[in-house]
């Protein structure tokens, strides 16, 4: 609940703040404390948290140079989808009276997250494309995942004690090494690309990890169960995700040519 509260107050604290302007993007200025504030919040240094409010005051200034509109209908659905966050309505309207925050003040910045929410759709969530063949190749990747490994281990200095140890390596070795089950997802991933193509029952060359090495020997490979809609759901997200990221990044430094972002 305190991060719900956290997070509430500072989409709705720009609007009354009255603390020195940093920088002004198009028109949308950037108050000293909104940068502290999400700093504080997202544990960030003040040159991310800067950058991320860049981000936004862009987005909202093409929102509206797009004649982005919000009706007042969206805005109310969305103020009662933020009440529910909260235990009762006493407590949401407390909250409210507490941080001198007026219901028109609200509504405003409620309007201006929901045009930047439509501006995302339609200018990098509707280019999104993802093929058949994406899904297919990415719940191959996602079925790799949902192994199980038994092996055994033996972490060593240096390169030259592992390629002895290999080298004379026969199943009373086991001894020296130690034990390990784990999911793929739990395995380092420059063990788990090692791993992956060996057999059952052979031993790895040494691997660095780090500044020592390690030798593994793999005893078990099980394949765990997964449900092929779940597989699918999750393949299908990540890429999504992936071509979400590199058009919005696109995006952003596309309008940075072209609306005017002033340092005070």
């Amino acid at each position: 609940m305190k991060k719900i509260l956290i997070f509430f107050f500072l989409i709705i604290f720009p609007i009354f703040t009255q603390d020195k302007i940093v920088a002004i993007v198009g028109d949308k200025p950037i108050f000293e404390k909104e940068i502290v504030l999400r700093s504080f919040r997202d544990k960030i240094d003040y040159s991310t948290s800067l950058n991320y409010l860049i981000e936004e005051k862009l987005l909202l200034y093409q929102a509206e140079k797009n004649k982005i509109e919000v009706t007042d209908e969206e805005v109310k659905n969305e103020i009662e989808r933020i009440k529910k966050n909260f235990p009762s309505l006493k407590e949401f309207y407390d909250y409210l009276k507490e941080n001198k925050i007026n219901i028109s003040q609200l509504k405003e910045e409620i309007g201006n997250a929901l045009k930047i929410k439509k501006l995302i759709r339609a200018e990098i969530i509707s280019k999104i494309e993802i093929t058949p063949v994406e899904i297919a190749n990415e719940m191959k990747k996602i079925e790799d995942e949902y192994n199980e490994y038994e092996f055994f281990f033996k972490w060593f200095d240096n390169k030259e004690s592992g390629d002895e140890f290999v080298e004379k390596f026969n199943s009373e070795s086991l001894k020296e090494m130690e034990y390990a089950k784990l999911k793929s997802s739990e395995i380092i991933e420059d063990i788990l690309e090692k791993i992956s193509k060996l057999e059952k029952g052979k031993i790895t060359s040494p691997i660095k990890i780090g500044e020592k090495w390690v030798v593994i020997y793999l005893k078990e490979k099980n394949e765990l169960n997964a449900d092929k809609l779940e597989k699918y759901i999750q393949a299908k997200d990540r890429i999504f995700k992936t071509k979400y990221s590199v058009l919005y990044r696109d995006y952003i430094e596309e309008l940075k040519k072209t609306i005017p972002v002033k340092f005070l």
